[in-house]
Formats: structure tokens, sequence, C-alpha cells
């Protein structure tokens, strides 16, 4: 499986300017997943804003994922995974980076999206 999510990294780096739909941003997050950094231990790295409370550090591929935390390994996480970490951790914020543009993606929304409606 490759560590890439290209219609995610697509739409964040779109030259229009206009503004994203969360509705397709959470469509493409679960169809294809995000980049996680883990550490040697094969734990994910959060990162802490600076009101102290961690969230998850994700990306479109590996290699925007090792330019802005090189100290850890890509990982490319399915939305079912992404769910877990954040029951098991209570991380509640992940925030989703491409090359050029980032997006706050509320991680319960993430598991709403992930779950199949009647």
């Amino acid at each position: 499986m490759t560590a890439a999510n290209p219609a995610l990294a697509a739409l964040l780096d779109r030259a229009d300017d206009t503004e994203i739909d969360p509705a397709d941003l959470l469509a493409e997050i679960v169809a294809g997943g995000v980049v996680v950094p883990i550490d040697d231990t094969e734990s994910v790295v959060f990162i802490h804003g600076q009101d102290g409370q961690p969230w998850l550090p994700a990306f479109v591929d590996a290699a925007t994922c090792a330019r802005d935390v090189p100290h850890a390994r890509p990982y490319l996480c399915d939305a079912a995974r992404l769910v877990d970490i954040a029951g098991r951790t209570g991380v509640r914020t992940m925030t989703v980076a491409s090359a050029t543009q980032c997006a706050s993606v509320p991680l319960a929304l993430v598991a709403r999206a992930a779950t199949p409606r009647d």
C-alpha cells in the first residue's frame, strides 16, 4: 500500500482558492486515509498546541510527513484506525497537511463520516 492519498492532496492544493467543502474533505479522508507519523516503537507521534492539548498531525503523503516530522516514519491510516487512535488516546483534532495547505478536522466527524448509514 502506497503511503499517499493523491485525491486528498489534489483537494487541498487546488489552485482556484475556493473554500473546501467539509463533506468533500471528509469523503477523501474516509476513502483514502491519511499518513500519520509513528516513532521507533510504532506509536503515533502527537503534537501539542499552545493550549497544551494534543492533536494528531496527518499528511497527504509520506514526503510531506517526512518534511514536517523528520524524526518519525510515515504510516498510512484508514478512517477506522483514526477512530481507534482517537478512542484510545482521547485526541480530538487532526490537522491534515499537503505540500502547501492544511485543514483541521475534528476526529468525531471522521468517525461519523466513516459510519455506514441506513
